[in-house]
């Protein structure tokens, strides 16, 4: 027969209280932690001790009594536990003494977090910290259950008692973030303007990237929009004064006109948000409203029409190459319709076109408009062309031209080409 772990066969009730009791005197509980951190629970220091009921004594007599036959005993042993009684104050005060409590062995856990933006492997998860803080409860209702049983030893980590961090790598919030984060920071878009490359990559497009308190990532707009008026502003010639070397040989200043690169910044924001968001590696060509020629502080190139209104005598090159020159008759001076100056695009070309005013409807054969409705067509109503026509008998605005020249012109023009007018 074992009670409480003590071996009382053949004891009466008295000897088996007396060893139980001698048991209880030497008992106590060894506590294990982290950090190589221990602690120790004399019984003797919160009074534990048994107290045999009348539960215990009517079991040890049916032990006795029982008229079984003899072979039923044969090996049988019968364990037998009761409850040993202790003084329950003094087990808080002495658990709540332990070293696991003092300042110097208190450890606080940290929750993983996401790290900030590196170069080349982005966004991480920083391990959490376990720490070594012990939920004082949890710890106290372990010692109950270990007295209550005599055990020797407990072990800290298996009662599970320490306070643990609220997030861990494991943790999907945490997981999702880091996921997003380098997801849109992966991004990589680069522009070529010319000999000019800008990349908008995870360096910058980090800087736009922030979480909320709930992890949540947020990502900012206004960075992109920044972004594109950079280059708006870098890089679009709309409307510049120009320097321009005419076919004179002399080299000139040309104000105003609407030719150029012309950033269209509101569809370029959007449609950059979404590249970034997806998280796409590309070229890309910028939004625009309108183009020019090529990249760089010539952005007329080779192929223009150059119109000299002194002279009253245009050039037209395509690819260095000179196709057209010839005399025209620009708008009348004397009534106002002077023909503006400055650099611009032609806009389209047609064929068989009416051209319409408060006071005329002239059908021409070729249309070349460049600055809204002032072109480039022939006019088949005038035997002259060239010298001080204008001043007195020009036209709207238009720049009128001999039929062959206007003809050779459209043939070779196309959409977009600058038109410098001087």
């Amino acid at each position: 027969t074992v009670i409480n772990g003590v071996d009382t066969s053949n004891m009466t009730l008295q000897e088996a209280g007396e060893a139980i009791q001698r048991e209880f005197k030497t008992y106590y509980l060894t506590l294990e932690g982290r950090n190589g951190v221990k602690g120790i629970i004399p019984g003797e220091y919160f009074d534990i001790h048994a107290i045999f009921d009348g539960s215990l004594e009517d079991l040890l007599l049916m032990q006795n009594n029982f008229k079984w036959p003899l072979e039923l005993f044969k090996d049988h042993r019968m364990s037998i536990e009761t409850m040993p009684k202790y003084d329950e104050d003094l087990l808080k005060q002495l658990v709540a003494d332990l070293p696991f409590f003092q300042d110097e062995n208190i450890i606080e856990p940290v929750d993983a977090c996401i790290s900030d933006y590196v170069k080349d492997s982005g966004y991480e998860i920083i391990p959490e910290v376990y720490g070594a803080k012990v939920n004082y409860e949890i710890l106290f209702k372990a010692v109950k259950n270990a007295v209550e049983n005599l055990e020797p030893a407990l072990d800290l980590e298996e009662v599970d008692c320490y306070i643990k961090p609220d997030l861990t790598t494991q943790s999907p919030v945490l997981v999702k973030a880091v996921d997003e984060l380098n997801k849109i920071s992966g991004a990589e878009i680069i522009y070529e303007f010319g000999k000019d490359i800008e990349i908008l990559d995870g360096n910058q497009i980090s800087q736009w990237l922030s979480l909320t308190d709930d992890y949540e990532v947020v990502f900012d707009k206004s960075g992109v929009k920044d972004f594109v008026d950079y280059i708006g502003k870098t890089y679009n010639t709309f409307g510049k004064t120009r320097t321009f070397k005419t076919s004179y040989g002399t080299t000139i200043t040309v104000k105003g006109g609407d030719y150029g690169w012309w950033l269209n910044r509101p569809l370029e924001v959007e449609e950059l948000t979404e590249l970034i968001l997806a998280g796409e590696k590309l070229k890309r060509e910028p939004a625009y409203f309108q183009t020019a020629q090529q990249y760089g502080d010539d952005d007329i190139g080779n192929t223009y029409v150059e119109v000299n209104l002194s002279a009253q005598r245009l050039f037209f090159y395509k690819n260095g190459k000179l196709i057209v020159e010839s005399p025209f008759v620009s708008g009348n001076v004397s009534r106002g319709y002077a023909t503006p100056t400055g650099t611009y695009p032609i806009q389209y070309k047609e064929r068989d076109a009416i051209l319409t005013g408060e006071d005329y409807a002239s059908p021409v054969d070729y249309w070349m408009p460049f600055n809204r409705g002032i072109g480039f067509h022939d006019a088949s109503w005038r035997s002259a062309f060239g010298k001080d026509i204008y001043k007195t008998n020009g036209s709207h605005g238009c720049i009128n031209m001999p039929y062959n020249a206007a003809k050779t012109m459209f043939e070779n023009i196309q959409r977009g080409v600058a038109v410098i007018v001087y």
